[in-house]
């Protein structure tokens, strides 16, 4: 009798078992089916230039091959302010699903209510990314990082800059680009104010000093059509800008634009990824979002465009390291922002550089 009740549980757990193999098999399946069969299309609106058409070709493109039955458009902004003004005009009957700004202005425009809490169940690469990537709730997270860094012209620079204060060196007089009106300036203020010894959150007066110092250098605060443009073109001979889009041109434009890392380091501007509230296409968005968050997706864009991945799984080698974060040395040196603090400071920055530096020559 004993013998027979321990084969009856027996029979029965395996049954059991069985029975759960099977829901389990089914509920797997239907995940995967439920992702391959969402429909509809993702509006994105992010940054222009040569970042556009590498995350059209290296993240849309192999996001619409995996997910056929979802389609993507990309509306590329002038700049991260100009995106947050058409995500507000739109809040009422939102057009655009996900959103690519800077971090200072996603934390404003989190802080509005302009985007949406991500659920991690549907973006399961959120348990991927570090702690300050998820910001406010996991309302916008943080994908990539580009260094500012200084570029020159191959031909006119023969021994390249290695550091910051090189730009006041009197031989570039009237030989520089440097649009300091926007993030650039933001993030160069932290810069120019650590290698002066002083602390950003206690005054920017050393780093205000260091621009008005290169400031008679710059031909330009405006370069057009691009930051870019000009060096290659040589109308100048260097330029403050961004490294990741200055590696790709240096490759693909026959190698007129190089990129000088200073030997104290940069900083990463973060680029961030938010659904908009309200979308209409929020379940098609979130897989999206889950897809260029991934690990795969980051890897790629960081080998092709040379943008810092942020995913923890991501594993980068020496050589490309070297050409997003500069030599070991600057790698050592680089530096990370408390970007809420900054997010506030943002506006009166770029005053002070519009009124002090930028007005006056």
């Amino acid at each position: 009798m004993t013998i027979h009740l321990k084969s009856e549980i027996s029979r029965t757990l395996a049954g059991l078992g069985a029975f759960a193999l099977c829901i389990a098999s089914l509920s797997t399946g239907a995940s995967a089916q439920d992702a391959s069969s969402i429909k509809g299309t993702v509006n994105i609106v992010g940054f222009s230039g040569v970042f556009a058409d590498n995350y059209q070709k290296f993240i849309i493109n192999a996001f619409e091959t995996k997910y056929p039955g979802i389609d993507v458009t990309y509306q590329p902004s002038k700049n991260s302010a100009e995106t947050l003004a058409l995500l507000t005009l739109q809040r009422a009957d939102p057009k655009v699903d996900v959103a690519l700004i800077d971090v200072a202005v996603a934390i404003k425009a989190n802080k509005d209510g302009i985007f949406a809490k991500l659920d991690p169940a549907k973006v399961t690469a959120l348990a991927d990314m570090p702690d300050w990537a998820r910001l406010d709730g996991d309302k916008s997270v943080a994908f990539s990082q580009d260094n500012l860094a200084i570029l020159y012209n191959t031909d006119t620079v023969k021994t390249p800059p290695t550091s910051w204060k090189d730009l006041a060196d009197p031989k570039y007089k009237g030989k520089i680009a440097a649009k300091l009106g926007d993030t650039r300036g933001v993030i160069l203020i932290p810069i120019l104010n650590r290698i002066a010894g002083a602390d950003y959150k206690t005054s920017i007066e050393p780093a205000m000093e260091a621009m008005k110092a290169f400031a008679p250098n710059v031909s330009t605060w405006e370069p057009a059509p691009d930051c870019y443009a000009v060096v290659q073109s040589g109308e100048v001979d260097l330029s403050v800008c961004w490294n990741g889009r200055a590696q790709f041109l240096h490759d693909s434009q026959g190698g007129k634009i190089a990129v000088a890392a200073p030997k104290e380091g940069s900083i990463g501007q973060t680029n961030t990824v938010g659904l908009v509230e309200g979308s209409h296409n929020a379940e098609a968005a979130q897989l999206f979002i889950n897809y260029a968050l991934s690990a795969d997706a980051q890897a790629t864009f960081a080998e092709k465009s040379f943008y810092g991945p942020v995913n923890t799984k991501v594993k980068l080698s020496d050589a490309v390291a070297t050409r997003i974060y500069g030599s070991k040395e600057a790698q050592a040196a680089q530096m990370s922002l408390d970007w809420s603090f900054v997010a506030e400071k943002y506006s009166a920055w770029i005053q002070r550089i519009n009124r002090e530096v930028i007005a006056f020559n």
